[in-house]
């Protein structure tokens, strides 16, 4: 890890007196995250083989499939805060999206009631509708960040 990233993962600049503290405990309550999160992910991984050796239910094994990778997307997005210290939205729409998909293969597409199937078509359209507002915005930044004249570094 480079001294840059680790004075990051300590906290920014701007995090002082008690919310730097805070920054640094919430830091650490992460990095225990993540650390539980990649037990859960080998301890997947394990039961997912046995289970495909065990048995040929492709509904099963798909959706421990589908959980393993989210749980690494989960994991990506947590390691990709603490060196940011910001979140990314898209990517956590996006493992939104799968997971609610997930419980619907889970479940089985015919066996699914009209309402709970239409409540969830609202919900994945309004995650989309979020995630492409998101990107509209992303774009718009990216833009702001390309005309704005940056600050002179100060003279020693």
């Amino acid at each position: 890890m480079q001294i840059g990233r680790m004075r990051r993962f300590w906290g920014s600049q701007t995090s002082v007196g008690m919310a730097g503290i805070l920054q640094n405990l919430q830091n650490i309550i992460v990095v225990a995250v993540c650390l539980l999160m990649f037990w859960i992910m080998l301890v997947q991984i394990y039961q997912t083989s046995l289970e495909t050796l065990e048995t040929k239910n492709f509904r099963a094994i798909a959706g421990h499939l589908i959980y393993i990778f989210v749980l690494i997307e989960l994991f990506r997005l947590m390691i990709y805060y603490l060196e940011e210290q910001r979140i990314l939205l898209g990517s956590i729409i996006e493992v939104t999206v799968v997971s609610i998909l997930r419980e619907i293969i889970l479940e089985g597409v015919l066996n699914v009631s009209l309402d709970r199937l239409l409540g969830v078509c609202g919900l994945i359209l309004t995650l989309t509708l979020t995630l492409a507002l998101y990107q509209y915005l992303e774009k718009g930044r990216a833009k702001l960040e390309q005309i704005t004249i940056p600050k002179p570094a100060p003279r020693a």
